[in-house]
């Protein structure tokens, strides 16, 4: 079984981007997962997200995963001083997150074997470390997505 630990974190405000996915199910998870590394590569080719990267305080690339209604919203995004009038901002608040750390590979892989391994393992021996309305953030720490240094951070409540 892959270790976790307790973490707290400060707020941080990510400016950053949005993509609407569709819900993650069984059935749809790696088409999800294709869509997030879209959205990555949309927003590095471009430009966005090196712009972001520039002005940021704390050099991690954010992702926040959150279901809406229909709906999975994932922002891309950066702990930033850019000032882009197209970014938009969401609070990650502080408080106690589970966190469980992976690296060597493609992000996008250590991040997808880190959600399998939370919701299919550690979850069903510990349900209270999950709540329903929550959102999941996946941190890529040292700035390679392809030998990636990742975290991924579930709040201990919202």
């Amino acid at each position: 079984m892959t270790n976790y630990e307790i973490k707290h974190f400060n707020e941080t405000v990510i400016k950053g981007y949005a993509a609407v996915l569709p819900l993650p199910t069984i059935d749809n998870i790696k088409e999800v997962s294709e869509k997030k590394s879209q959205h990555f590569f949309s927003l590095a080719t471009s430009g966005k997200f090196p712009a972001l990267m520039a002005e940021s305080a704390d050099k991690i690339g954010y992702a926040l995963s959150e279901a809406k209604n229909d709906h999975l919203e994932y922002f891309a995004g950066a702990n930033t001083s850019t000032d882009d009038s197209a970014a938009e901002e969401r609070v990650l608040p502080a408080g106690e997150y589970v966190v469980l750390k992976g690296q060597g590979g493609p992000s996008r892989q250590l991040f997808d074997r880190l959600i399998k391994t939370f919701f299919g393992e550690i979850l069903s021996e510990n349900p209270d470390l999950y709540k329903e309305d929550t959102f999941v953030v996946e941190a890529l720490l040292n700035g390679n997505p392809q030998d990636a240094e990742v975290e991924l951070w579930i709040p201990l409540s919202k």
